[in-house]
């Protein structure tokens, strides 16, 4: 080897030795200086009412690399009280503990040579986030100057760009205290994890629509969580909870409300006839949400929203006294419109919902359930958005069922948003299907039950609003027999048996069109008590013009409840006769 390639060989190996070594010198004596720094820059931009502790910094300017053991920002109480007495305290205060704080690759030079901070890899291991919250006054007149620098203006100065491959936060341990004079209440949150991938802060990153927060992406995944509502009779819950900004999605799984004791306490506990809902839905996706709007407005705006699969059950218990209460201006897109959180979606999709509603008879102590199962809709401009309606103010509902899991029912709601009477419409048919399926709900309710009935189809269309239903139904069917059943206890079979024969002899259609050949069109102009709810309202508009299509006028049907009267007073009367002849008598 040449002499002058050893000279360079052993100056290059001096210079690597003398940079190792003032690095190294630089990153023992640094520490001491840049631990001070920190903490005074902690207490400086809090007015004192933080500090700052960890049990080691490390870093290195050769890797590029730095830790933090045991970091911890913490509210210093005696600067809090002192504050609370000036009436300067802020409503939130913050405890932070991290375990572990780790960057990898910072690139010392750029820093120094192009004013740029890059880092590879931040890692924050299991840390612990807990916001106490005190409601103070005087917060709400204070009105505190607002920087309105971007981030960028603000690190200028020292800083050109600043950016991070990846940061991820794993096991995010969060508690939110509320506290009041007399309460304090507590919100927890465990082992969320976030991941949040290319940051940068820049002169164009706050102008890229495309970033959020001047992030490329962040994905939050966060575990289950149970809440029990104030009233102490439902929790709401859920398996899991999925955010991702950068494809705008949020997925919540196993969404479930529900009572927290079974059917018979929750009446026994209420002492009143009122609606118990559960729902349970394995997965609900929003699609398109705008989480700029969200997180600025708290406006929830979203492309669509999917509901895939799941349950609706609604039962009552009519032996509980019912508290009646004005279901006046309660419909559905009103309730939408009455709603403080600011919505609007595009579509809601529904697919493959069951649908239930169970009630137990004041009068014969059993419960009847109808069925709609297999439930499938489109829900279009579902807002309550005040800009949005102007444009368009019609909420459109398309719904396919499948009643009592048999007869394919379609119907389109329409909704007027603006309308102050409420006004709305409902369209729909049902196929064919056998009638004695709705023996279910009729026979434990009305103690009755549809011995035949070969239901070809319904029609029907009705404009609405909040006081009154008219249109028209179609009511096609044949060979429709009913019965009236008798109590086990109430003696009164033979008076039913005649009671039914009337009604199917001379007070009920037995087909449409009827035997004459007339075709019967049910008219439907419904007014609605005040105390009947939307769906019952419906329901009730329906039936109706059921009832006309069978032939069952306001008459008929004062002439069947004349008949039954006069059949039950005939069994009374034949009854006594034939014990008083054939009765035993008594030694």
């Amino acid at each position: 080897m040449r002499p002058v390639w050893k000279w360079i060989i052993g100056i290059a190996v001096a210079l690597l030795i003398v940079i190792t070594i003032g690095a190294w010198y630089l990153s023992r004596h640094w520490k001491p200086i840049l631990d001070a720094q920190l903490k005074e820059a902690i207490i400086s931009s809090t007015d004192s009412l933080y500090l700052i502790a960890y049990d080691r910094l490390d870093f290195n300017l050769i890797t590029g690399n730095a830790s933090i053991k045991n970091l911890q920002l913490t509210a210093d109480t005696n600067r809090y009280a002192q504050m609370e007495r000036r009436q300067q305290a802020p409503d939130n205060i913050y405890h932070i503990r991290v375990a572990n704080l780790r960057i990898k690759q910072f690139y010392p030079r750029r820093i120094l040579t192009e004013r740029k901070l890059h880092i590879d890899d931040i890692i924050i291991d299991t840390p612990s986030i807990h916001v106490v919250n005190k409601y103070h006054v005087y917060n709400d007149t204070v009105t505190t100057k607002r920087d309105e620098r971007s981030l960028y203006q603000r690190i200028s100065d020292i800083l050109r760009e600043v950016s991070v491959s990846r940061m991820t936060l794993n096991g995010i341990q969060f508690k939110f205290s509320k506290k009041t004079d007399s309460t304090r209440s507590e919100t927890i949150l465990h082992d969320l994890n976030v991941q949040v991938s290319d940051i940068l802060i820049d002169s164009l990153s706050q102008f890229d629509t495309t970033r959020f927060y001047h992030t490329r992406a962040i994905d939050i995944d966060m575990p289950g969580l149970r809440y029990e509502t104030p009233d102490s009779f439902y929790y709401v819950s859920f398996d899991r909870l999925q955010i991702a900004t950068l494809y705008k999605q949020v997925t919540l799984s196993g969404l479930k409300y529900a009572p927290r004791m079974s059917k018979a306490e929750y009446f026994k506990r209420k002492q009143q006839a009122s609606d118990m809902v559960i729902l349970d839905f394995p997965t609900i996706r929003l699609e398109n949400i705008d989480l700029q709007r969200f997180v600025h407005n708290q406006k929830l705006y979203a492309g669509s929203l999917h509901i895939d699969s799941g349950a609706v059950a609604i039962a009552n218990d009519l032996r509980y006294p019912k508290k009646p209460s004005n279901k006046i201006g309660k419909s559905p897109h009103q309730l939408l419109l009455q709603l403080k959180q600011p919505i609007k979606m595009d579509s809601v999709l529904m697919n493959n919902v069951d649908i239930s509603y169970a009630e137990v008879s004041r009068k014969y102590k059993k419960e009847g359930e109808i069925t709609f199962e297999r439930t499938s809709g489109l829900f279009r401009n579902v807002t309550n958005d005040s800009v949005a309606l102007l444009e368009d103010q019609t909420m459109v509902a398309n719904v396919t069922s499948y009643m009592m899991g048999m007869g394919k029912l379609d119907v389109e709601f329409t909704f007027d948003m603006l309308d102050k009477r409420g006004a709305h419409t409902y369209k729909g048919t049902l196929g064919q299907m056998d009638g004695r399926p709705l023996n279910r709900i009729l026979t434990p309710l009305l103690n009755a039950e549809v011995a035949s009935a070969n239901i070809k189809g319904i029609r029907f269309d009705v404009t609405a609003d909040d006081r009154r239903a008219r249109g028209t139904l179609h009511f096609d069917y044949n060979n429709m027999r009913l019965n009236l059943l008798a109590n086990e206890q109430d003696g009164e079979k033979s008076s039913k048996k005649v009671i039914s024969f009337l009604a199917n002899s001379f007070i009920i259609n037995d087909s449409n069109p009827d035997a004459n050949g007339k075709y019967h069109t049910g008219r439907i102009s419904y007014v609605r008590p005040p105390t009947f709810s939307f769906f019952k309202t419906v329901w009730q508009s329906l039936l109706q013009g059921i009832k006309e299509c069978a032939g069952i006028s306001p008459e008929r049907e004062r002439r069947l409840m004349n008949a039954a009267e006069e059949a039950k007073k005939a069994s009374e009367k034949t009854g006594g006769f034939f014990k008083r002849i054939f009765g035993k008598k008594e030694r």
